[in-house]
């Protein structure tokens, strides 16, 4: 029997965790079954002449929020082409509403709800020994299946597996996976219940094995991989737990960065003090922070000591090298566009590497979906339910908020640090720079269109040179602390000073601000460092920008 796992990612560089675990669990009683990924950018009717090439008797689908719009018409089209394959449909997307998904699309035989390990190996066998006309009666025994019977929907009951019985995923040669993004978990289930959140409707938190965990980790950190990213929705739940898998990737031997979800006022001393060791580009930490208005974080049920929580961002980003990345969501109850701003100002002012600025989604089966009246929440009726007014907030406030997103991503992140920093002097709010920045941006059309980079060092200068005299000289500083293989624009007025970079070579004088240069030929130095003049208006500076790691800001040091 044919079975065949069909994937849709977000982008090409990702790759699909509900794929490995099914393949896995069922391979050994069905070595036919096969797995594809494709992603969202790719023509949809390619992934359609695919799959029918393969001529598959059962074909599952992994659906989630980001590309079940684009399922739905494939798994139509894909009736017609074989309307003897049986079609099944798994993931978050369709875990809930069931009887919406089977009543009003006809193309779909099963859903698989929750977990779908089990119980699509359980179909399988189903479907292999009783053919595929079965019986009611016959697929009772499938947790979480869902079927239509001549009464209509039927849903059987969901039953937590035991993760232990899931085989490891990352074995053997995982060389396909190199340059991409692997998604890992140690965990399911989530102890809080935020109740915007589908893990808050999950159950207690389930574990797989330590020792397991650890294995696969150090298969996968040996590869070379750009990213792990943890989806346990709340890694250091268990401070045990995570002190001991944090201090074995801190002490593996990889490139590779581990990025994990953590509750960021629960970090614990001891693993703060462990993430001291931790080397350059191991940890990035996404730390949902949400909201800060009170009202708020009690309508949605989340918990969360902010006092503490701006120590452990202090000490992060004061004392370790782990990159912190810190969201915010807009929309949520009781919070207005002011009040949002000063939830944008806490988070801004802890200087994060990234801020999230997101919008809320009323997912399927989530409690606030259901209470979406009660704030008077309208969100958009098709895939990913993002809100488009509150009581609070409305349509015009969050098309702002948009244009804030799109300023934040771009601007935020490192590239114009000194910059926003010289025009946030004076005790300036973020958010209302922010929020000018953004009237200026939708006034001038400038949201219509793409920008590059040299652009946007131009329109900032555009919009707040004026009164701001030394605000061209600080981005000429961002410009070239942060782009090493550029010529400074001859519009910022600058140039870099060879005949001082190569006295600095020559004389050795290079040696007293860098003495692990030493050895290096004179023109391998030439290429790391940038020696510039900027003339601010209190006095000229002489800055060396030294560029020790590929892609990261240089090191500067002031000219005596």
């Amino acid at each position: 029997m044919k079975t065949l796992l069909v994937a849709v990612n977000a982008t090409y560089s990702h790759t699909n965790l509900a794929l490995r675990y099914l393949s896995a669990y069922c391979r050994g009683q069905f070595p036919d079954l096969d797995t594809v990924e494709f992603n969202i950018n790719q023509d949809p009717g390619l992934m359609l002449a695919d799959i029918a090439r393969r001529r598959p008797d059962v074909v599952g689908f992994s659906c989630y929020l980001w590309n079940i719009e684009l399922i739905l018409p494939l798994v139509s089209n894909l009736r017609q082409i074989c309307p003897e394959t049986v079609i099944v449909l798994g993931g978050p997307e369709v875990s809930y509403d069931t009887d919406y998904w089977l009543n009003n699309y006809p193309a779909i035989d099963y859903l698989v709800a929750g977990e779908g390990e089990k119980a699509f190996l359980l179909l399988l066998e189903t479907i292999r020994d009783k053919g595929k006309r079965i019986g009611v009666e016959q697929l009772t025994h499938i947790p979480g299946l869902v079927y239509r019977t001549g009464d209509g929907v039927k849903q059987n009951p969901q039953e937590p597996l035991d993760l232990a019985e899931i085989p490891p995923i990352y074995g053997g040669d995982l060389s396909d996976l190199k340059n991409k993004i692997v998604y890992y978990e140690t965990t399911r289930g989530c102890p809080f219940r935020c109740a915007y959140c589908l893990s808050s409707v999950m159950g207690p938190v389930r574990k797989f094995p330590l020792e397991r965990a650890k294995a696969e980790l150090r298969n996968l950190a040996s590869v070379g991989l750009q990213q792990v990213r943890f989806v346990d929705r709340t890694f250091n739940y268990d401070a045990k737990r995570a002190y001991e898998l944090l201090e074995f990737m801190i002490e593996l031997d990889t490139t590779t960065r581990f990025q994990l979800e953590v509750s960021g006022d629960i970090l614990t001393e001891p693993v703060l003090e462990l993430l001291k060791r931790a080397p350059e580009n191991r940890f990035q930490f996404e730390i949902g922070v949400q909201s800060t208005h009170t009202p708020t974080l009690a309508a949605v049920e989340r918990r969360s000591d902010l006092g503490r929580l701006r120590e452990v961002v202090k000490f992060l980003m004061e004392e370790t090298t782990v990159r912190v990345l810190l969201d915010l969501i807009a929309g949520l109850p009781q919070e207005g566009f002011e009040r949002f701003g000063e939830s944008f100002n806490y988070v801004y002012e802890l200087k994060p590497q990234r801020i999230h600025l997101g919008f809320l989604k009323l997912l399927r089966g989530s409690r606030l979906r259901e209470e979406a009246d009660s704030f008077g929440c309208l969100y958009t009726e098709r895939a990913p339910y993002e809100v488009l007014r509150t009581d609070h907030l409305s349509f015009a406030e969050i098309q702002r908020l948009k244009i804030i997103e799109d300023l934040v991503e771009k601007y935020c992140g490192g590239r114009f640090d000194k910059s926003l920093e010289y025009l946030l002097r004076d005790g300036k709010k973020p958010f209302d720079l922010f929020n000018a920045f953004a009237g200026k941006w939708e006034k001038a059309g400038y949201h219509w269109y793409n920008h590059s980079l040299s652009r946007l060092y131009q329109i900032i200068a555009e919009f707040f040179g004026e009164g701001n005299p030394d605000l061209v000289h600080w981005l000429r500083y961002d410009f070239r602390r942060t782009e090493p293989r550029r010529a400074t624009p001859k519009w910022l007025g600058g140039r870099s000073d060879r005949k001082l970079e190569n006295e600095l070579i020559s004389s050795g004088r290079i040696f007293a601000y860098l003495p692990e240069l030493e050895g290096l030929q004179p023109r391998e130095i030439g290429r790391k460092i940038f020696v510039e003049e900027i003339p601010f208006s209190t006095g000229t500076e002489v800055f060396l920008f030294y560029f020790s790691q590929e892609g990261e800001p240089a090191r500067v040091f002031v000219l005596e």
